[in-house]
């Protein structure tokens, strides 16, 4: 018998700012609510979810009902709520106060409009840079995920891609998955 292995199954909802709203809404109904659907006929899997500031934001204007059925996945703990920048912002781009800022919006938006601690983060396009590191672990980010490129870039080998490592900047400490 093989070992148990755990598999984290994180999506990623995103539609980018001024986007047509009928484009959008042809996207909540045939993707985002059929998911959550889904989800709701399946309680025994569990999920965690990212959904960019802009999507929430339209979200929040045309469908409240759909983040009051997040916030209950997230009661129930079926879904963990991902963070992130509230703007979807590459963040490597960014100085180091507009980083933790925009994080800190969006998380704090998060976790008011859902009830629910968010200790993720989605890194968009998933560009990294080493010196995000201090500035996502003093916005409260506990883990992130990248690309398993960035680690064989790092020189990590394939055989050992199948964990989480932490990063370091100044004292400061972000698992990455």
């Amino acid at each position: 018998m093989h070992p148990a292995i755990r598999f984290v199954f994180v999506l990623h909802d995103h539609q980018p700012v001024g986007n047509f709203h009928g484009v959008v809404e042809d996207a909540y109904q045939k993707s985002y609510l059929p998911f959550l659907n889904l989800l709701q006929q399946h309680p025994s899997i569990r999920i965690a979810l990212h959904t960019s500031g802009p999507l929430a934001e339209w979200l929040e204007s045309n469908h409240p009902e759909y983040l009051d059925r997040l916030a209950s996945f997230a009661a129930a703990k079926q879904i963990e709520i991902v963070g992130g920048g509230f703007s979807e912002p590459i963040l490597a781009m960014l100085p180091s106060r507009d980083r933790i800022g925009q994080i800190h919006q969006y998380n704090h938006w998060l976790e008011e409009r859902l009830q629910t601690k968010v200790s993720g983060m989605w890194v968009a396009e998933r560009v990294w840079d080493s010196s995000m590191t201090a500035d996502l672990a003093t916005a409260g980010v506990e883990w992130t995920i990248l690309d398993d490129f960035h680690f064989k870039a790092a020189g990590i080998p394939h055989e050992e891609l199948d964990r989480y490592w932490i990063t370091e900047a100044d004292g400061r400490t972000v698992c990455v998955f």
